[in-house]
């Protein structure tokens, strides 16, 4: 006899596992469908670096620790439609020559970063994407140097989510509280600066979301879809303007180091549509850039020369530019001072301009200039020390040597104006003072060094308390073999270096004719305010066959 409570247990077991069964099925089939029940998992975000290409679109790849899947990402950047024709000019390398009096001598060398690894007409032939298999890639990727900010952004659909700010050196950090089986976009920029990060307008939605940067802009896009647990986003920020490094050397047969190099800058040429401009805004949606209407000259900023240098490199320059644009360069004032046969002489070059280079927009550049300056001596050795302190006005009287390359004034001390009449030609339009006052009797001070800083302020001392010596006089006045004057200044007694003095009124300097032989007559003057001093040398420069 059967026994009927074993009959229906046997009939229980395969009901419940008919159950399971169909419960097993429905969640496998609806595995990618978010659950009502809301689950939260955590990104882990990591700076993979930083890029500078031109690619239309690329790939970022976003992988779940969890399930150790990759999940694809999305970059889709600035397009740039340009035929390889167009192209290829800016992508090779330009060279620049500009030849002056006396075999002084500017070799320019402008090239794409991407030559190092690509030809021209690869990269062109590409549209500056990465170059086929076999081939080095164009990208570059390198590190952002500690403290950079940057800022990661969470959408969800059209949607914000949430931001965090991170700073490069400390530790990673993310995003918590995320929706599992939702797909999430995350939006990441960055200006490569430590300096407060520029806020995005219209931050609710992701379609209408953009900011504008005059600096050096990176964006990163991707999309991730978050699974259980901890997930992870690697972020690579991708350079969308143009960078310029200059480095400026003496040819390697060239005397002396360069002591100052200062107001030089990129110009923009031809259409107004093809020149620098003065900032870019981004949509965050997918990377598309607009440009303000507003060009601008973009100064090429270098470091302190100090005594000296060979070489020195400026810090990256950023073309902002929505086509590929012509550009000249502009050298607004070059001094170089060279020992040769055991006597100091210094060089001055005025407003050089190398013209014509081609820069394409997202690409990096090194542009190397080169300087060959003739051998010099100096000739005469034109002492000169006064002191008073009687009087309105003192007056004296050099007779100074001839030169065939100019001539320099080096001032050891100075208290605290002067002017001076060159035969029978006013130096300069009206005295230059450097000493503040308020006395209606005597000329106002109209000078200050070209970065705004002034004598007895912050680390700069009074005129009267710098006190130079034949190697580092505290001011320096030359004249080129072209007449143009030329005024430089130490701003304190332990800074070896020699900084550009520029008017701060409607003073001007005059051109001045120099005896190439025979003797120039000097009148020096000087408004008496207590004691004045005037104690310094002057020598003329000729050029001589290099020893």
């Amino acid at each position: 006899m059967i026994n009927p409570f074993i009959t229906m247990s046997k009939e229980k077991l395969i009901l419940g596992g008919l159950i399971l069964l169909i419960l097993l099925g429905i969640g496998a089939c609806s595995k990618d469908v978010i659950s009502d029940v809301s689950v939260e998992a955590n990104v882990t975000i990591e700076l993979l670096g930083s890029e500078i290409d031109s690619e239309n679109a690329g790939a970022s790849q976003s992988v779940s620790k969890h399930t150790a899947q990759g999940a694809s990402g999305e970059f889709k950047a600035q397009a740039i439609n340009y035929g390889s024709n167009e192209l290829e000019p800016a992508l090779q390398e330009q060279s620049r020559v500009l030849s002056l009096d006396n075999n002084f001598s500017l070799v320019a060398t402008l090239k794409p970063r991407a030559l190092d690894s690509t030809s021209a007409k690869e990269v062109a032939a590409k549209g500056l994407k990465a170059s086929t298999a076999g081939k080095k890639s164009a990208i570059v990727r390198t590190p952002l140097g500690a403290g950079v900010k940057y800022r990661v952004m969470a959408y969800l659909g059209d949607n914000f989510v949430a931001q965090q700010d991170y700073e490069v050196g400390k530790g990673p950090s993310g995003f918590t509280n995320l929706t599992v089986g939702a797909t999430y976009t995350f939006i990441a920029y960055s200006v490569n600066s430590s300096a407060i990060l520029p806020e995005v307008t219209n931050r609710a939605k992701l379609s209408t979301a953009s900011f504008t940067s005059s600096e050096d802009l990176m964006y990163f896009k991707s999309t991730l879809k978050i699974a259980n647990g901890d997930n992870y986003l690697g972020v690579v920020l991708k350079h969308q303007f143009s960078l310029i490094t200059m480095t400026t050397r003496l040819t390697d047969d060239t005397r002396g180091e360069i002591v100052s190099l200062t107001k030089v800058r990129f110009t923009g040429q031809g259409n107004r549509t093809d020149t620098p401009r003065k900032n870019g805004t981004v949509k965050i949606s997918d990377g598309t850039l607009t440009y303000s209407a507003d060009t601008t000259s973009v100064a090429v900023n270098y470091p302190n020369l100090g005594g000296g240098l060979r070489t020195v490199t400026a810090n990256p320059t950023l073309l902002i530019s929505p086509k590929i644009s012509t550009v000249d360069l502009a050298i607004g004032n070059l001094l170089i001072n060279a020992v040769i046969n055991g006597k100091q002489v210094s060089t001055v070059r005025n407003n050089l301009i190398l013209e014509n280079f081609v820069i394409a927009p997202n690409q990096q550049y090194d542009l190397v200039v080169q300087i060959k300056n003739p051998c010099t001596e100096p000739t005469g050795d034109d002492t000169f020390e006064w002191r008073s302190q009687y009087g309105d006005i003192k007056t004296n009287t050099l007779y100074a040597s001839g030169a065939n390359y100019g001539y320099t004034f080096d001032i050891y001390e100075l208290d605290n104006s002067f002017n001076m009449e060159i035969n029978g030609q006013k130096l300069a339009t009206k005295e230059i003072q450097f000493e503040y006052t308020t006395a209606t009797n005597l000329p106002k001070r109209n000078v200050q060094f070209a970065d705004g800083s002034i004598w007895g302020s912050g680390n700069v001392f009074q005129i009267w308390n710098i006190i130079g010596n034949r190697d580092y006089p505290s001011v320096k006045l030359v004249i080129s073999s072209k007449g143009e004057v030329s005024l430089f200044g130490r701003k304190n007694n332990t800074d070896r270096a020699l900084y550009p003095i520029v008017f701060t009124d409607d003073t001007k300097f005059n051109k001045i004719i120099w005896n190439t032989s025979g003797q120039n007559k000097v009148v020096v003057t000087q408004s008496v305010i207590n004691i004045t001093v005037m104690h310094g040398r002057g020598y003329g420069v000729k050029v001589i066959p290099c020893p």
